[in-house]
C-alpha cells in the first residue's frame, strides 16, 4: 500500500511549537507516512495553505500544528475534503481538548497517525458566523472585546499571552462597565426572542477552559448538535459572582433561561441586530466590529482525525 501523504501546517509562533516540538511531531509522523512541512508566515495563511493541500491533491490528510488560531484556519481551508488532524500546540489548545485528544503533542501526534492509517474519522458540526466556520466558540460583545484585548497586548516572549490573561481581559472588559446596558437584539425566524449585552455562542462543551478547569457556559452543546447561545441581559458587577459560579461549578444556565440570561439550545440558525458596532469572534479570531450577525451551522462540516 502507499504511504499516505500529510501535510503538516504549523504556526512557528505558536505556544509550545519550535524546532524541538516540530521534531518530535516528524518522529511520530515520517515512520508512517510522507510529510510536507509548512510555516504560516501571516495571519490567514493556514487557510491558504490548507486550500492549496486540497486543490492540488495528492494529500491524503492536513495536520495542524498551533493554537486555535491555526486549527480554525486549516478548518476554514480543508473543510471535508481532506481528514484533518489538530496538535495542541498552542496556549490553551480548546479545540484538540474537546475533542478528548492526549494534551501532550507527541501523544496526539501518535493518535493522529494511528486514526489516519486505521480510516479512523469524527464527522463534527462547525458553527458559523458571518461565513466564518468555527470549531467551539464564537461570540458578539464581552468576549470578543477580551480576544481584541489579548491580540493589542502582542506577544512580548514571542507567544500569545495565555488562558489566564484572557480570563483576565474579560474582567477587566466587565469590571469597567462597556457591556451593562443591551445592545443587541436576537431573533429566530425573523422573531426577536431575546435581548442582550453580548452573545456567547458554543459549538461544544466546554466553551473553554481556565487552566485545567473546564468552563461550562453551555454544558448541553455538542459537535453533532446546533448551537448553544446565552445571552445576559445585564452584566453589571453585581452579578459577576453568579456568572463565575455557573461557568466554573453549577452551568445552571444551561437549565433555563432567567430574567438576567438567556439560554437557546441546539439552534441552526439566528440573527443579531446591534445597536451600536460590536466586536465580534471565531475561536478566538478578532473578525472586526459589526452592527449584524448571522449565526448558523454547518453539518458535518469536517472530517476529524481522532
Amino acid at each position: 500500500m502507499a504511504r499516505p501523504r500529510v501535510r503538516l501546517i504549523a504556526n512557528p509562533v505558536a505556544s509550545a511549537v519550535g524546532p524541538r516540538t516540530v521534531r518530535t511531531v516528524l518522529g511520530v509522523l515520517e515512520p508512517h507516512c510522507d510529510v510536507e512541512l509548512v510555516e504560516t508566515q501571516r495571519r490567514g495563511h493556514a487557510t491558504e495553505l490548507a486550500a492549496e493541500a486540497v486543490a492540488g491533491g495528492g494529500f491524503d490528510a492536513v495536520v495542524a500544528m498551533g493554537g486555535d488560531g491555526t486549527a480554525n484556519e486549516v478548518l476554514n481551508g480543508t473543510g471535508d475534503a481532506l481528514p484533518i488532524g489538530v496538535l495542541p500546540a498552542g496556549g490553551t489548545s480548546v479545540f484538540p481538548r474537546a475533542l478528548g485528544l492526549p494534551r501532550h503533542v507527541a501523544a496526539a501526534a501518535g493518535t493522529i497517525v494511528a486514526a489516519l492509517a486505521e480510516g479512523r474519522e469524527r464527522r463534527i458540526n462547525l458553527g458559523v458566523v458571518n461565513g466564518r466556520r468555527f470549531a467551539f466558540a464564537a461570540g458578539v460583545g464581552a468576549d470578543a472585546q477580551a480576544v481584541r484585548l489579548v491580540d493589542g497586548h502582542g506577544r512580548p516572549k514571542g507567544r500569545r499571552p495565555g488562558d489566564a490573561y484572557f480570563a483576565a481581559q474579560i474582567m477587566r472588559t466587565l469590571l469597567r462597565g462597556d457591556f451593562r446596558e443591551p445592545a443587541l437584539e436576537v431573533s429566530l425566524d425573523g422573531e426577536v426572542v431575546a435581548r442582550g449585552v453580548s452573545v456567547f455562542a458554543a459549538n461544544v462543551h466546554p466553551w473553554s477552559y481556565l487552566g485545567p478547569f473546564a468552563l461550562k457556559l453551555a454544558p448541553r452543546a455538542t459537535f453533532e448538535g446546533g448551537l448553544d447561545v446565552v445571552i445576559p441581559s445585564d452584566m453589571r458587577r453585581r452579578h459577576l459572582p453568579r456568572y463565575a459560579t455557573q461557568l466554573l461549578v453549577t452551568g445552571s444556565q444551561a437549565r433555563r433561561s432567567d430574567m438576567l440570561l438567556a439560554y437557546l439550545h441546539d439552534v441552526d440558525e439566528l440573527r443579531v441586530s446591534c445597536s451600536r458596532p460590536l466586536p465580534v469572534h471565531a475561536d478566538g479570531d478578532d473578525l472586526g466590529d459589526v452592527e449584524e450577525a448571522v449565526f448558523g451551522i454547518a453539518r458535518d462540516a469536517a472530517r476529524i482525525l481522532v
